[in-house]
């Protein structure tokens, strides 16, 4: 793709302390993105923790701003943790995330969380989440943590609902890319 999004004069990366006005259009367009999302149902870390995180570190919430319009086209909440050791992400991924998250607030963190990176169906296809993965990876350098661990949760499941979510990861395109488009864009990242 030649026309990457984040080399465009009319987009710009601001963080939610950059740009405090811009959190109620970024809430209109995280709904949005979430609204055909039923599977996602909300967990019990969620509502214990979520929004209390989110409010704790406005820095690692990301908006990709359209400055013709100054709204936000897509967004990706994050938020940094401690962890210690090499680790795999265990099956409870966002959950543990976030409780990890929560548990190590006060501590130095060396990590950063992708939460969420949320584009509405009228701005897909435009290879806005790639260049929301890539601030979050930008992001964490900036910082100096050590890396970036996102849960990714596939965003065309919802339309599959009898599919095992073991099968539908497993899905591929005729090229072989995850059939999933954030699986597919998450894989092309992770290869660069």
């Amino acid at each position: 793709m030649n026309d990457v999004p984040s080399k465009r004069a009319n987009l710009i990366v601001l963080s939610q302390a950059d740009a405090p006005h811009l959190k109620k259009a970024a809430l209109a367009v995280e709904q949005a993105a979430c609204r055909n999302l039923g599977y996602l149902s909300y967990s019990r870390s969620h509502y214990d923790y979520h929004a209390e995180l989110i409010a704790s570190f406005p820095e690692y919430q990301l908006y990709l701003v359209d400055t013709e319009t100054n709204y936000p086209v897509a967004v990706a909440n994050s938020v940094p943790f401690a962890c210690s050791g090499p680790h795999k992400l265990p099956a409870e991924g966002w959950d543990w995330l976030v409780e990890t998250a929560a548990r190590t607030k006060d501590r130095t963190p060396n990590m950063l969380g992708g939460l969420a990176v949320l584009v509405p169906a009228i701005h897909r296809s435009k290879a806005y989440s790639r260049v929301m993965i890539q601030a979050l990876i930008d992001l964490a350098k900036s910082k100096k943590l050590n890396g970036v661990v996102v849960p990714v949760r596939p965003t065309a499941k919802a339309q599959h609902p009898w599919a095992p979510i073991a099968d539908y990861m497993s899905w591929t395109d005729d090229s072989g890319r995850p059939y999933d488009p954030l699986l597919e864009v998450t894989a092309r990242l992770v290869a660069n």
